[in-house]
């Protein structure tokens, strides 16, 4: 083959592609690409869809084990429910859309998130989500927390889809580059999965669902770069949401699927058209004619490149037996939707393109789909050298701890987001059992089902100071958060999904965190035997920015989100975290270390959290877990909440206030041994649980939680008594439960 010269075109002109990466789709194709193919290789080869340089650290991720039946690769994952049916979940980010327009941005990400889970067959049952904003006192971020929560409430809530959990978080390294993370979870049937990958030759392309726009376009290749000072404002790039018309396309596509007149189908989701048509033809083995000139347009005059690159919501590309197209038209007539033949699968791998009725294009599949793959250079962070383990004596002690407590529980990162989340409906299908505001969600699944008690668990969680302080750790954290809010309810955590979002490839240090990240997410899957089915990576979370004559990027800290599933037998059994009744026991089970490394007291009340936090200890986490659910499951737990950020004070706080019935205090006399009262309150990083139970735990249950206690080397303490509205803690908390509650649920 020829060799082709360099390119002289602008970077602007690459949409995205390097230098050498145009050079290397000069070469297989022996000559420069037209507009065209350079638009589907920009999009293909993009950081969003191929993946180029996070594949090599995600194969290192466990994905099989335990109940799952499909793993990464599809449209989602999928896990065994037990009698017949099935969970797929799966969860994406939406960052820079929704920087750009947080609205739609918002919007769009759950609708597609929603699209990625039915497309598998599964009726979507619930969404959680996870967003990031910049520092609470920053003037744009009411505008985009406001924004964000209007959009994500408004496609939920309008496709009938409660959103029953997730995190807020405020941070001022994210005050230019906000996150959103969807997360969706539906139920189908175990013989009722459908894949993109099941394409046979001769089957009809069709195209389903609303008319192609402008909308969207080059939207992956936006979510592959950094922002700079020409381009924060990208609105073209940002797709435009209807979830009345995703509602029709949801329920014409699942009767389509129910009456088995889908063979194979695929989202059009980032990359619109290209990404689903090549992907289809690549997982199946196979290629494609599309024809352009069947595509439904709602914008007269679009070239093939903008036909291709559009991501305008609400479509779906699938496969279809010819003598079934005539039923399968029926169906979507009926919903009043598109459907139309668009081309046709054949033998060669190639995608074969017809526009004007004539061959327009014919573009190899393997060249297109399998794009470069890098293990890019590493290097640990200037900053860590910095990060030391932290010396409590060398800061001074507050004098009056209770302001300080107040402080910590109403801060916008500890105090309650309720006015966020009751925008969203938690309720709608009857099927939520613990709704947002507590240590997970638990549902149970409503209809004609063998055990009608049968739930599962929902959480998501990330600490992205953590992980910025020490990324491994920070990973691991992830994951084990999420285990623990479940463990608390009484559930048992079965498989994760992941949204990882960080700066830009590109640095070594952002690659050395990403890497570091994943290493520790890998290793608290394995011990917690919670395999990653699904899961998106999101690079490029950073904006150039000017002060005065200097010039500098602006990164988020590394943000990996986890979202877990666990399964519990009985619903009626789910434990809460808050206080139940006046005189029950309150216990400490597990250990403290008192390690103020990184906290949020740190941060907030000495303007310093850069120190080196506690190193998880991921088999004792293992057995703390299992000793937690074995009590919980002999029935003796009555309340159960993990100890988090702002400590051991916020977690005996919100344990008091939370129920909705009645306020509750508590009287805590602890042997600190030694610690600092500040150690004893604040610290998060601690590796142990507060629970309640009656006066039976110490009697006539006592000697069978000391034998769940010797199995698993777990230490128990009882450490206080539930009271009437006043906090006492050692002598050095005295606190009313009113106050404290009206702080919590009135900082946002």
């Amino acid at each position: 083959m020829n060799k082709t010269k360099k390119t002289n075109k602008p970077a602007e002109k690459l949409f995205g592609l390097s230098t050498e990466e145009y050079e290397k789709i000069s070469e297989l194709l022996g000559r420069e690409p037209d507009d065209f193919e350079l638009g589907i290789f920009s999009a293909m080869w993009s950081e969003h869809c191929s993946y180029k340089s996070s594949k090599v650290y995600l194969k290192t991720l466990p994905t099989e084990g335990g109940k799952v039946l499909i793993g990464p690769g599809e449209n989602a994952g999928v896990v065994d429910f037990g009698d017949g049916d099935v969970l797929v979940f799966k969860m994406e980010s939406h960052n820079h859309p929704s920087f750009i327009e947080p609205f739609q941005g918002s919007a769009t990400g759950v609708g597609g998130i929603m699209r990625d889970i039915f497309t598998m067959g599964a009726r979507p049952v619930a969404n959680l989500n996870s967003l990031r904003f910049g520092s609470f006192s920053h003037p744009r971020t009411p505008y985009y927390l406001s924004e964000v929560v209007k959009g994500i409430g408004f496609y939920g809530n309008c496709m009938g889809v409660p959103t029953v959990g997730g995190e807020v978080v405020f941070d001022e390294c994210y005050n230019d580059n906000i996150l959103v993370n969807a997360f969706t979870i539906g139920i189908a049937k175990k013989d009722g999965i459908f894949l993109s990958s099941k394409c046979e030759i001769g089957n009809i392309v069709v195209y389903v669902g609303s008319a192609t726009g402008m909308d969207g376009i080059h939207g992956a290749t936006m979510a592959s770069e950094e922002f700079d000072l020409k381009k924060n404002k990208k609105r073209s790039t940002v797709q435009v949401g209807d979830p009345f018309t995703e509602k029709l396309l949801l329920e014409a596509c699942l009767e389509a699927m129910e009456k088995k007149l889908i063979v194979s189908i695929q989202d059009m989701g980032a990359a619109g058209l290209t990404s689903s048509s090549f992907e289809m033809a690549d997982k199946s083995g196979k290629g494609m004619i599309i024809n352009l000139d069947s595509i439904p347009l709602r914008t007269a005059g679009m070239t093939p490149v903008e036909m291709m690159l559009s991501e305008s919501q609400e479509r779906m590309l699938l496969a279809c037996e010819k003598e079934k197209f005539s039923e399968l038209k029926g169906v979507f007539d009926k919903w009043g939707l598109n459907c139309v033949i668009a081309g046709e699968v054949i033998k060669e791998k190639v995608v074969r393109f017809y526009y004007n009725s004539k061959i327009y294009k014919t573009l190899d599949v393997d060249v297109i789909v399998n794009g470069p793959e890098y293990k890019r250079p590493v290097k640990s962070p200037a900053y860590l050298k910095e990060i030391k383990p932290l010396k409590i004596k060398s800061y001074k002690m507050p004098g009056n701890l209770n302001d300080i407590a107040l402080k910590i529980i109403t801060n916008p990162n500890i105090a309650s987001k309720k006015k966020v989340y009751t925008q969203y409906d938690y309720t709608i299908g009857t099927g939520t059992v613990v709704p947002p505001g507590f240590s997970a969600a638990v549902l149970r699944v409503s209809g004609n089902r063998l055990n009608q008690n049968k739930g599962f668990l929902l959480n998501v969680s990330g600490n992205s100071k953590y992980t910025y302080l020490d990324p491994f750790t920070g990973g691991a954290l992830a994951v084990t958060e999420c285990a623990r809010n479940i463990t608390a309810c009484g559930g048992s955590p079965a498989a994760i999904t992941d949204c990882l979002n960080f700066a830009s490839p590109e640095d070594p240090e952002t690659m050395w965190q990403f890497s570091s990240a994943v290493e520790g997410i890998k290793s608290a899957a394995i011990k917690l035997n919670t395999p990653v089915i699904s899961g998106n990576v999101s690079f490029y979370n950073e904006t150039a920015k000017k002060d005065g004559d200097r010039t500098y990027v602006s990164k988020i800290y590394p943000t990996p989100v986890i979202g877990m599933l666990g399964f519990i037998d009985d619903v009626n059994n789910a434990v809460t975290p808050y206080f139940k009744d006046e005189g029950d026991e309150i216990y400490i089970l597990g250990s403290l270390n008192g390690n103020l490394g990184g906290s949020l007291y740190m941060d907030i009340i000495h303007n310093d959290f850069r120190q080196k936090p506690s190193a998880l200890d991921l088999d004792y986490e293992t057995r703390l877990q299992n000793c937690l659910r074995s009590l919980i499951a002999k029935g003796f737990i009555k309340s159960a909440a993990d100890i988090s950020e702002g400590g051991i004070f916020t977690a005996l706080a919100e344990s008091a206030i939370a129920n909705p019935k009645r306020t509750f205090g508590f009287a805590v006399d602890y042997d600190i041994n030694g610690l600092r009262a500040d150690e004893f309150l604040f610290s998060e990083f601690e590796q142990a649980f507060i629970l309640t139970a009656d006066k039976e735990l110490n009697g006539a249950h006592k000697a069978a939680v000391k034998k769940i206690l010797g199995e698993y080397g777990i230490k128990l303490e009882k450490i206080g008594t539930v009271k009437n509205n006043e906090m006492k803690i050692n002598g050095i908390i005295n606190l009313k439960s009113d106050t404290i509650k009206e702080g919590y649920y009135s900082a946002i």
